[in-house]
């Protein structure tokens, strides 16, 4: 008599508009969703004390990683004209710094915040620093 043979199986492919994944306890440990049009297709991955990662893409070509806490967390997104823009903010919640297009698409700064309010900014909103002009030579 022989033995069959064990065969390899073929990985399956799974196909749904989201899926949880759990831990052994049972509790939700990663979060992916697709998106509908109007939400961000998204993955997120929860940590203790409800922290957790999130990576999203919108229709329009926007993208984001959120690190988060219960109130604090930094952010890094791209808009869908290109703009890039940094987030950082405190335990409290509050804005600490913003790096990138701020307050006008494609003109980058630095903001400085302290208990959520800005104190200082590499330019001011809608305004661009100049510099002195050389004279031109004729």
């Amino acid at each position: 008599m022989t033995t069959p043979r064990p065969t390899k199986r073929k990985p399956k492919h799974i196909t749904a508009s989201s899926i949880t994944l759990v831990d052994a306890l049972g509790k939700p440990r990663i979060f992916m969703d697709a998106g509908d049009g109007n939400c961000p297709a998204s993955i997120c991955i929860f940590g203790k004390e409800e922290r957790s990662i999130q990576l999203q893409a919108s229709a329009d070509g926007a993208l984001s990683i959120a690190l988060l806490g219960s109130h604090f967390g930094a952010s890094l997104a791209v808009s869908p004209e290109n703009d890039a823009g940094l987030s950082i903010r405190d335990r409290d919640g509050r804005l600490g710094a913003m790096l990138g297009s701020v307050y006008e698409q494609g003109k980058h700064q630095l903001v400085l915040f302290q208990n959520g309010q800005p104190v200082w900014s590499s330019a001011k909103p809608g305004k661009a620093k100049r510099g002195k002009s050389k004279p031109s030579a004729k």
